[in-house]
């Protein structure tokens, strides 16, 4: 099959690959790493200021949420959907099924793609007995033992122990 420049719109004809910029749908690289460092920041801060490891305040889920507030502002239904409290990540997986939802579920009404072939790009969170955000060379959570936020361990080319893998998309409205 050979590429025509009508098959990927805004595409310019000839170009051998699009690129995820190409598409409206998909925020920048750039937009991706600022709205993770924001997040980050402000997860820092609370922890400095708190004297425990919190669920729902400076754990992985509020980083997530975090995340999701800094990329798409007021727009943001991260917080929104959780009207529960938790003690775990297993527990607020169980929470969360009470109420309806699958993590797959949730990330979507949240306003991210489930990418289902197991390969990260800067941006992506994942959902792995936490929540980890994809900051282009590693995946960045909290610690449990009130440290703030942290690099867990490097980005794979293919994440098959992830359970569920999601990318940010605007809102095409």
């Amino acid at each position: 099959m050979t590429f025509d420049g009508d098959y990927y719109p805004q595409v310019a004809r000839g170009c051998p690959r699009a690129t995820l910029e190409d598409y409206d749908m998909y925020y920048t690289e750039e937009e991706l790493k600022e709205a993770l460092e924001r997040a980050r920041v402000k997860i820092d801060k609370i922890t400095e200021r708190t004297s425990e490891y919190t669920r729902g305040t400076n754990d992985c889920f509020a980083l997530w949420a975090n995340y999701d507030e800094e990329l798409r502002g007021l727009d943001s239904k991260a917080r929104d959907l959780v009207s529960f409290r938790w003690n775990s990540t297993r527990e607020f997986v169980v929470k969360l099924a009470r109420t309806g939802l699958t993590i797959e579920d949730y990330a979507t009404d949240c306003g991210y793609n489930i990418i289902t072939n197991k390969r990260p790009i800067a941006g992506d969170v994942a959902f792995l007995d936490g929540t980890m955000i994809n900051d282009g060379r590693y995946w960045v959570s909290t610690n449990e033992n009130n440290s703030g936020t942290h690099k867990v361990r490097r980005t794979q080319i293919i994440e098959p122990k992830i359970k569920v893998l999601a990318r940010p998309i605007r809102r095409v409205e």
